[in-house]
């Protein structure tokens, strides 16, 4: 069966074996499938396709829906630009940092230190 549209698809016996091409897009579906949450099947769109005449969906794993500013501002903060990549994992215990509260306990980021005045030499 040929669905239009269709780059990728991965089944959840893939997706459990880590049985992903070794690329952003495969790895990216690998990293979001929760194996009590996921469906049995994982389709990935063609780049810029959109199922539906309207409205978005929750993004797609190519690096024009994945690369965005990400923003922090106020007290403690370093003002500057950091011209780096940064995963999504890294907020967590970056906010838990500068919360002074515990890092959440299944957090797998950094802390973004370069940005705080806290970390200042």
């Amino acid at each position: 069966m040929e669905i239009p549209h269709i780059y990728r698809a991965y089944t959840r016996s893939q997706l459990m074996s880590a049985q992903v091409a070794p690329d952003r897009v495969g790895l990216g579906v690998l990293n979001s499938f929760h194996p009590a949450r996921s469906a049995d099947v994982i389709a990935v769109l063609e780049p810029y396709y959109i199922y539906g005449a309207r409205g978005a969906s929750h993004g797609a794993a190519y690096s024009y829906d994945t690369h965005l500013p990400l923003i922090f501002m106020g007290p403690g903060i370093r003002p500057g630009h950091y011209h780096r990549d940064v995963a999504i994992n890294d907020i967590a215990p970056t906010l838990a940092t500068i919360l002074e509260v515990e890092t959440p306990s299944g957090s797998t980021g950094r802390v973004l230190a370069e940005m705080l005045e806290s970390q200042r030499n």
